[in-house]
């Protein structure tokens, strides 16, 4: 389902998704390629903080409300769920934990190649990064508090940059022929 949008038109969905959805979340932001600022945008992505602790009634709500609003459910995770909506694919990241905010953001934002390169500073770090938290390696693991991307950087010694930023450190090498 995912295609090339034009950046204006996806935050135009974006925001009459979130608009139509918002009251369903303690905390919700744009992520992905619309807060990277993308040229060209494939699909919609939102971190987002579910509202309440009873889990298994809040996806019944947020199923109901998509449904409503005239969207369809793909799938629904406890990680990420993915809808349709206007005919555009918009994707939940759900952070489970408000210390775990930071986290969540940074890794719906990307692009790949970022969360990529910060799971391997939170490996050499001793750490587990993913979608849901940094973790500790502990058994049982436990959540290293990042209410922040900044906080995600001094964690992981990682020098925040903006998410328009993201992605485009890597420079082109260039061939010598002789």
């Amino acid at each position: 389902m995912k295609r090339d949008l034009d950046p204006k038109f996806a935050k135009q969905v974006a925001d009459d998704f979130l608009s139509k959805t918002k009251d369903l979340y303690k905390r919700s932001a744009i992520a992905g390629s619309l807060r990277r600022k993308a040229p060209i945008v494939h699909d919609i992505d939102f971190a987002v903080l579910p509202k309440g602790k009873d889990f298994p009634g809040w996806k019944r709500t947020v199923e109901e409300r998509v449904r409503k609003i005239g969207g369809e459910v793909i799938s629904f995770g406890e990680v990420i769920s993915n809808f349709s909506y206007r005919g555009v694919q918009v994707n939940l990241f759900l952070c489970r934990h408000e210390r775990a905010w930071g986290v969540t953001l940074m890794w719906a934002t990307g692009p790949k190649g970022h969360t990529i390169g910060m799971t391997i500073k939170a490996r050499n770090k001793g750490l587990l990064i993913n979608s849901t938290g940094i973790w500790t390696r502990d058994e049982p693991p436990r959540l290293v508090g990042a209410r922040t991307e900044e906080e995600v950087g001094r964690l992981l010694g990682w020098k925040f940059k903006p998410p328009e930023e993201r992605g485009l450190g890597a420079k082109k090498k260039e061939t010598t022929f002789y």
